[in-house]
Parts: structure tokens; C-alpha cells; sequence
């Protein structure tokens, strides 16, 4: 058969259906650890990025605002994520 398999009803597996299914808990205990975790990266990016500036939309910004903004989207959309986990698990 080589490395074509055959995909019966029996033999096709859900890609990550063996994957344990973390509680509510466990999230909250990360939570608070990956925004601190954000925030130090973020002044590890402000004092060691060097000076310099870049032209954005006709205005110069520094160079060390991109990495810092790029993390604060990053820490956004950790916060919007766990406040959609959130309003889940308060409807089952």
C-alpha cells in the first residue's frame, strides 16, 4: 500500500483528539504568568533595541516602539482569548 493509506470510517483519526482538555483553572494560573511574560519582553525589546527612527505613514517613530507594540498585541489577543474561554465555560 506504500504511503497512501486508505481512510475508512474505522481507521481515520481526529487530528488532536488525544489531546487532554485543560480546565478552566489551569488557564487561569497561566494567564497572569504570559502577561507578566509579555511585559518583560516587552523592556528586554525597549532597552535593547537601539535608537533609531523609521518613516510610518509620513511620521517618524522609533524603532524600538515596533517590537513593543507587536508584544502588546500579542498580550491583547492573550486577554481577548481567555475572556472568549471564560464566557465558554460560563454557558456549559
Amino acid at each position: 500500500m506504500g504511503m497512501g493509506a486508505r481512510l475508512d470510517g474505522d481507521s481515520v483519526e481526529v487530528a488532536g483528539a488525544d489531546r487532554v482538555k485543560r480546565s478552566g483553572g489551569d488557564l487561569e494560573k497561566k494567564y497572569p504568568i504570559a502577561l507578566v511574560m509579555f511585559v518583560a519582553l516587552a523592556v528586554v525589546a525597549w532597552f535593547t533595541v537601539g535608537d533609531g527612527n523609521v518613516i510610518v505613514h509620513g511620521r517618524p517613530v522609533q524603532v524600538r516602539l515596533i517590537p513593543v507594540v507587536i508584544l502588546g498585541l500579542f498580550a491583547f489577543r492573550t486577554y481577548v482569548a481567555m475572556q472568549a474561554d471564560r464566557i465558554r465555560r460560563e454557558k456549559d
